[in-house]
């Protein structure tokens, strides 16, 4: 005993209390919204010494965070946690988090883990949006959509529609885009006219977004117009009376028009206007509009026409007093008035009514006058008809055929409007003189170069005309002795010298052969050359 209690004064033991974790808890919510912060807390109950533990928080498996347990030694068993916060993201989601107690105890290692815990992650970021017509007929039906964009995930979306605070039926849709619609159809009735509110409510989770929209259910008013008279004289007055029948007629405003423009406007379900009749217009549209009051693009109308007749007029657009036409176009006068009014022009016997195509001859000043049961009027009216050159004589003084040193004149008259201008075609090398208006050519004596083809050409705005006549010019009398003298001396003589020619061409062949014949002899004499036999001599073989 001794022994034993000296060896514990020498060497004292120090006993350590150990403890495997009894259990190991995990807690973190399973619905997690994207962006928002929360914290992971790992309890390890009954574990000791603790000061040998570590802690880790898992993510799909994966250690996110660890802690070791640091401190003085504590006897006994002790219960340890240990928290973890983030911000949840769209990584998050569909993630298992568990937690993991590692016990070290010298060379021995213990874990113990807990339960995992299966988070979904979930977002919407936007408010619901509401397709609808604002201002719905009654009697019509509708259709309301309802969209949630950008929700997550978005098959957990849940839509709720009402009308005011009826509650409709809505199948939400997932579209392709992730977009979540819900729609629902109903009738616009009596019941509900007026302003209605439609009511979409989005809930994901633990998150719930409203949308709301105005509507306003019409009833389009019947509308009664009436004029005191249909048919009145030019400033003449008439009454417009106009009245709504509607179940809201406090929702409507009146206006009457007058020709296109607004001349009056009330809002009452009745209303009357005096209208003068003070412009030359045949037909004269009035008009009562009943429009609803927030929105002008909803109306109902009603129109009358007012026939208003007034005496004849003339005005330069419908009958010019001076007016320049070319032959073959039209001409009519006109007057304004109603009833439409007869108009008959006339001058020197010729009467022209209605359209008439106009010749040359048509160029008067016509007295023009129209008529309808309201009245006559009269005005002077100057008509010109202009047309092309037309020549229609081309003259030659004294005769086409002239001699060498007589005068010559070439006349060109035409016709046209305005007066033509004339031009010539003359042989080439021809000096000719023009009159002032080049309508005639002027050759005082004529010689060989104005013999040939003159062409007149009349030319004005509207076209030309021309015409050509052919001018022989011939020698005098004494002039054609003198050349049939000259040709026939001409011909003697060339005859003579042809004789003579002829002759010596002869005798130019005859002296050649009579030199020949002497030289044959005065061979014979001297180089022992026989002579030529008598042309009487015999010879014997």
């Amino acid at each position: 005993m001794k022994t034993c209690q000296i060896l514990l004064a020498l060497f004292p033991v120090i006993l350590v209390y150990q403890a495997l974790p009894s259990k190991v808890i995990v807690d973190l919510p399973t619905e997690l919204e994207e962006e928002k912060e929360y914290k992971v807390n790992c309890t390890v109950y009954d574990v000791a010494p603790s000061e040998y533990l570590t802690i880790n928080i898992t993510r799909g498996g994966d250690v996110i965070d660890s802690k070791s347990c640091k401190g003085p030694h504590v006897v006994g068993k002790r219960t340890v946690h240990h928290f973890y916060t983030f911000n949840a993201s769209r990584s998050d989601h569909h993630m298992n988090f568990s937690c993991e107690a590692i016990l070290q105890l010298g060379s021995a290692t213990y874990t113990s883990k807990s339960s995992e815990i299966h988070v979904t992650t979930y977002s919407m970021s936007e408010d619901p949006v509401i397709m609808v017509d604002k201002w719905i007929e009654n009697g019509t039906s509708f259709t309301a959509e309802c969209t949630v964009a950008n929700g997550f995930p978005p098959e957990n979306i849940l839509l709720n529609m009402l009308l005011e605070d009826t509650r409709v039926h809505v199948t939400p849709v997932l579209t392709s885009e992730g977009t979540v619609k819900g729609t629902f159809q109903l009738n616009a009735t009596y019941s509900r006219l007026g302003a209605n509110v439609i009511i979409c409510q989005s809930e994901l989770f633990t998150l719930s977004k409203d949308a709301l929209m105005n509507v306003t259910i019409y009833e389009l008013p019947t509308v009664t117009f009436t004029l005191s008279k249909n048919i009145v004289d030019l400033e003449e007055n008439v009454t417009a009376t106009c009245d709504i029948t509607s179940k809201h007629p406090e929702d409507y405003r009146l206006f009457i028009s007058v020709g296109g423009k607004e001349e009056l406007r009330v809002q009452d379900s009745t209303v009357t206007h005096t209208v003068t009749a003070s412009r030359r217009t045949p037909s004269l549209p009035i008009t009562c509009t009943a429009e609803i009051i927030g929105n002008s693009s909803i109306f109902r109308s009603s129109e009358q026409i007012l026939e208003v007749q007034y005496p004849p007029e003339f005005t330069e657009s419908l009958c010019p007093s001076s007016v320049i036409l070319v032959e073959g176009e039209t001409f009519s006068c006109q007057a304004d008035g109603n009833p439409q009014p007869i108009v008959e022009c006339s001058a020197d016997g010729r009467d022209i009514n209605g359209t008439v195509t106009v010749t040359r001859d048509m160029s008067e000043t016509y007295n023009c006058r129209a008529s309808n049961k309201k009245g006559n009027i009269t005005k002077s009216v100057s008509v010109t008809v202009e047309y092309k050159p037309v020549i229609s004589m081309l003259t030659v003084s004294v005769n086409t055929t002239i001699k060498t040193g007589d005068p010559l004149n070439i006349t060109c008259k035409s016709d046209g409007l305005p007066a033509p201008a004339y031009s010539w075609h003359i042989p080439n090398n021809a000096k000719v003189m023009y009159s002032s208006d080049r309508s005639s050519i002027i050759i005082h004596t004529a010689d060989w170069t104005h013999h040939g083809i003159y062409t007149c050409v009349a030319r004005n705005r509207h076209g030309e005309a021309d015409k050509e006549q052919e001018v022989t010019v011939l020698p005098d009398e004494l002039n054609i002795g003198l050349i049939v003298g000259i040709a026939i001396g001409a011909v003697i003589l060339v005859t003579i010298i042809s004789s003579i020619w002829y002759f010596l061409w002869k005798r130019g062949r005859r002296g050649i052969y009579e030199l020949l014949r002497p030289s044959h002899r005065q061979c014979h004499q001297n180089g022992n050359i026989p002579s030529e036999a008598p042309a009487d001599t015999t010879t014997n073989v």
